[in-house]
């Protein structure tokens, strides 16, 4: 089996977070089977227990900063986005202590097309998106292969916070580091003891709540006692602030790894926070056989049943003095309390979530995806590109990536996709069309590539047909038929109009007709009867982004690429799958027809010959000499004719010799053909 390469990057800022067990446990998994395991994070520090265990067990440590170094979030971003462009990486994971601070390094992995998953270990009602960020947030999210997210309550509150129902979200729990039964209840005679377990940072884990609590006269007069016990920067302030108060029963203590043997001397957990995930001690609390005072932050209320395995109290002081009320009423059976908890754990908690994690993420690394990326590229269409949009996200084929390129637009297009936040949407400076498919191709993780028209919409099964031919016949590039708008409410049958494919529709009969790379380099030499709306693409065969330059062509300068670069094979269908219309924008429909002749049939066709030049055989270089000297011809005539410019008719005539020194020759003989028929007509010559 081929060795994978997977990326965890830890935000932690901390040597070593509670946010780090569930990623870290799942490493020995992912490893044996098989996968190469690197993990970044803005600095490291080696001799911490944890990075020791990882680093003997083969795993490497890659920190984005370098010693001495402020680990300054650009700096760090700059750093990663250096990593992993150095190698092949199977699936970037990036571990979040709250649902944001991950997300510029996911967008990193977006931008280089680096398959990322998040986790998410914490979501705050009180931190919403920078309203400027919002989208590029939410597009960071809709991208990843994966969301997890170790709480119901950390997922809803991300969707709402974005606006949008992630359909690729998955909750994982936190582990669990112990054996899941009750151990040996302490003795209470001399009195009940709490334990606080956590880091020292009071915005989260709201330590100050239960000291003003433990303040007050009721408390200070039972025999309960409480030990805070971790470590952190608030430390001493809460040390103060229990001495200004005058909290007698309290402690502070550092906590070490001897977890188990600390819960001999406790009868229960109490956690005031006010932001949380799903804790660790929490988790373990339960599995140790410990009922729980909690706040109903984060998944809290998901794992304790009022009154059964613990008590929930709001946030506040208020809110967690009723819940100690509610538990200290009901001391005696703490006990039996604890023991209902350890049975909720083992019943609402996997017995390996880690385990679970890993085999999901090699899920991930895997899977044969499928995923079609779509680029709709628009400038000032927000009239239209609606009909589009909703053209794609009414395709039968369920794996899409659909990403609206906004070319710099000036109109309303930017508040009409507000309606739609699970579409990736790229609000670009004005660069082009070629500009803004290659925006799009950047963010882009399908494995095949689609684009379509603003002004067209697509049948609903054109993306499952035209995946079904590719994949059939192995092609580098399918396209399909189409109804084209010829004004005036008339619609026409493309194909039965197309000089470029006559002599293939009239020589072969089938419905689907596959095309070699001679048959290939023989019809895209002159024309190109696939424009954009049509085509899906395999990606690993594109042999270039779409060129600019070109005023029209970019469509099928991009498939010239594909054709003469390499051996390619392709397909069409006679089935009509998508519509294309005409809206007095269109760069090529409806347009004056010298006017295509002056900017696709000269100036784009004398840009690819030059491209390609280098590439054809003696035989299609005449051919596309010849071509290009009868528009140049045509254009002239133009230019004489109805434009009364002489000068720019002299110089296309010139330049019309200069591609092709027989067309004088040509043009004598056409001149014969008309006198002739002229003097027929006249009486002068018999037939």
């Amino acid at each position: 089996m081929k060795e994978r390469h997977i990326l965890i990057l830890s935000t932690c800022t901390e040597d070593w977070g509670g946010s780090e067990e569930l990623w870290a446990r799942s490493v020995p998994f992912l490893m044996a089977s098989g996968n190469q395991v690197t993990v970044c994070k803005r600095t490291i520090n080696t001799e911490h227990p944890e990075f020791r265990k990882l680093a003997a067990a083969g795993v490497k440590l890659h920190a984005l900063t370098r010693p001495g170094e402020l680990p300054d979030d650009k700096q760090a971003e700059l750093s990663w986005r250096e990593f992993i462009k150095e190698g092949a990486v199977s699936l970037a994971v990036i571990s979040q202590g709250m649902n944001f601070d991950g997300l510029g390094f996911g967008y990193i992995c977006l931008t280089e097309n680096i398959p990322y998953a998040m986790i998410s270990q914490k979501a705050v009602e009180t931190f919403w998106p920078d309203y400027k960020d919002r989208v590029a947030m939410r597009n960071v999210y809709l991208n990843a292969e994966k969301a997890y997210f170790v709480s119901r309550h950390n997922l809803k509150l991300t969707e709402e916070q974005f606006g949008i129902r992630f359909q690729h979200a998955e909750i994982v729990s936190n582990p669990v580091r112990f054996e899941r039964f009750p151990r040996p209840y302490p003795d209470a005679g001399k009195g009940y003891r709490l334990a606080c377990i956590g880091r020292f940072f009071i915005i989260d884990k709201g330590q100050d709540i239960l000291i003003r609590i433990l303040a007050r006269d009721k408390w200070r007069s039972r025999p309960l006692s409480v030990s805070f016990i971790g470590s952190g920067i608030d430390r001493n302030g809460l040390v103060e602030l229990a001495r200004l108060l005058k909290v007698d029963r309290v402690e502070f203590i550092e906590q070490n790894n001897d977890l188990e043997t600390l819960w001999e001397n406790y009868h229960g957990l109490i956690l005031p926070s006010r932001f949380e995930g799903t804790p660790l001690v929490l988790l373990e609390a339960m599995a140790l056989g410990r009922m729980s005072i909690v706040s109903t932050a984060g998944g809290n209320p998901e794992l304790i049943t009022e009154g059964e395995s613990g008590f929930l109290g709001h946030p506040d002081e208020e809110g967690m003095d009723e819940a100690m009320e509610r538990a200290w009423a009901v001391r005696d059976t703490w006990q039996q309390m604890g023991i209902a908890a350890c049975e909720a754990v083992k019943r609402l908690v996997p017995a390996l979530p880690e385990h679970d994690l890993a085999k999901s993420i090699m899920q991930l690394t895997d899977r044969n995806r499928k995923l079609v990326s779509v680029i709709v590229p628009t400038y000032n269409r927000a009239g239209i590109v609606e009909a589009a949009i909703l053209s794609v996200l009414d395709q039968t084929y369920p794996h899409i990536q659909l990403i609206v390129a906004d070319d710099g637009s000036e109109d309303a297009t930017d508040e009409l996709m507000s309606k739609y936040p699970q579409v990736t949407y790229l609000k670009l400076p004005h660069g082009g069309q070629a500009h803004a498919r290659n925006e799009g191709l950047r963010h882009a993780r399908g494995e095949f590539i689609a684009t379509l028209d603003s002004d067209d919409i697509w049948e609903p099964h054109f993306i499952e047909r035209s995946l079904d031919i590719l994949e059939q016949h192995k092609l580098d590039f399918v396209f399909s038929n189409w109804m084209q708008d010829m004004g005036e409410d008339q619609f026409v049958d493309r194909f039965s109009i197309c000089k470029v494919l006559e002599d293939t529709l009239a020589a072969r009969h089938e419905n689907t007709i596959i095309l070699d790379n001679t048959d290939l380099r023989n019809l895209y030499l002159t024309g190109c009867p696939s424009p954009s709306s049509s085509l899906l693409i395999r990606r690993s065969s594109l042999s270039s982004n779409w060129t600019s330059g070109l005023r029209i062509a970019d469509d099928w300068c991009l498939l010239m690429d594909i054709i003469y670069r390499k051996p390619s094979k392709a397909g069409f269908t006679r089935d009509v799958l998508w519509h294309k219309k005409i809206d007095g924008k269109n760069i090529y429909d409806g347009r004056n027809m010298y006017d295509l002749i002056g900017d696709l049939w000269t100036h784009d066709l004398e840009f690819l010959y030059d491209r390609i030049k280098a590439l054809l055989a003696r035989d299609e270089k005449k051919r596309m000499r010849v071509a290009l000297s009868e528009n140049y011809l045509q254009y002239s005539y133009y230019q004489f004719r109805h434009n009364k410019n002489y000068l720019e008719g002299t110089r296309y005539s010139f330049m019309a010799v200069l591609a092709n020194n027989r067309i004088i020759l040509q043009v004598i003989l056409g001149f014969k053909m008309k006198i002739r028929k002229a003097l027929k007509r006249l009486g002068f010559l018999r037939s």
